[in-house]
């Protein structure tokens, strides 16, 4: 992802919060503690529904509020750039674009540490020889350092599917017979003129 493209993500709402978490961390070196505290707050509020509920819902009073957020903090052992920038996200109301806000914070951070990090999704465990082979294509065509990680994903129902992020590369069973049905729905309707 080029400069340009990183620039248009910190135009939206999102992507503002990421920049300012971005550069705040940076100048405090806890970028890396940030993006593991990301994940931290996934699993915990993952494993504690009831206490996502309380913390994101606004019924509390502020200072209340404020005071779950500390102990979650205080629980989980975030960064206190991490923890001040989620009692600000929730106390401007604003933690239902805190996963695009993670998203378009970790795209700054890969272009940052100059790595892409990729998954790779297939129906059933690629044989040692098939992801040998997918990691030397990947390696001749992203001048990046690579993180890959395998995920198996039944929904594909076939093929591969590789994302990264901002990337997605979709040679899924699934995709191609989305793109089949489109393509029998727009000649059925005339809108392809088909011929032999």
């Amino acid at each position: 992802m080029d400069v340009n493209s990183l620039n248009v993500l910190f135009t939206s709402l999102p992507g503002r919060y990421a920049k300012a978490l971005f550069a705040v961390g940076k100048k405090e070196s806890c970028l890396d503690a940030i993006i593991d505290n990301f994940s931290k707050l996934e699993i915990f509020f993952k494993n504690h529904p009831s206490v996502k509920k309380l913390l994101t819902s606004y019924c509390m009073n502020k200072k209340d509020l404020d005071a779950g957020w500390l102990a979650v903090g205080t629980h989980l052992s975030f960064c206190p750039v991490f923890l001040n920038f989620m009692r600000q996200v929730v106390e401007n109301r604003r933690f239902d674009i805190i996963k695009r806000i993670r998203h378009i914070f970790n795209v700054a951070f890969a272009k940052y540490k100059n790595r892409r990090n990729l998954t790779i999704s297939s129906v059933v465990e690629l044989l040692p020889e098939q992801k040998k082979k997918l990691e030397g294509l990947i390696c001749r065509v992203f001048k990046e350092k690579t993180i890959i990680k395998y995920k198996i994903n039944e929904k594909i129902l076939g093929g591969i599917k590789i994302s990264s992020e901002e990337l997605i590369v979709d040679a899924s069973v699934r995709a191609q017979m989305k793109q089949l049905a489109e393509f029998y729905k727009n000649l059925k309707l005339g809108n392809i003129n088909y011929e032999d």
